[in-house]
């Protein structure tokens, strides 16, 4: 919403933006990434081009597998945290109408 575009390494750093980029005035409603250049549009319509670094368009093998574990532990997690809630809402007593 404040125009800026953040960067996240979670690799490196989970809990803290990397890198923040003030692109527009306005907020910014699209990005899209083509190899090292990346598009980003904005609520008035204008389109920003950006090249990025090779670190952030380049896969590293052991990044991108140790992010696909990451990302797949998260998956189970979630998954585990909705069947909790259910098990618990499934053992919660009717409520009575009054």
């Amino acid at each position: 919403m404040d125009g800026f575009i953040d960067i996240w390494d979670y690799y490196y750093r989970q809990n803290e933006v990397a890198y923040s980029h003030k692109v527009s005035d306005s907020p910014l409603t699209y990005i899209s990434v083509h190899n090292q250049y990346c598009a980003i549009g904005d609520s008035e319509g204008t389109v920003t081009m950006m090249q990025l670094c090779d670190s952030l368009h380049k896969a590293n093998k052991v990044e991108k597998d140790v992010m696909n574990q990451i990302f797949e532990r998260e998956a189970r997690r979630e998954k585990n945290l909705e069947v909790a809630k259910r098990l618990a809402e499934s053992k919660k007593p009717p409520v009575k109408a009054t």
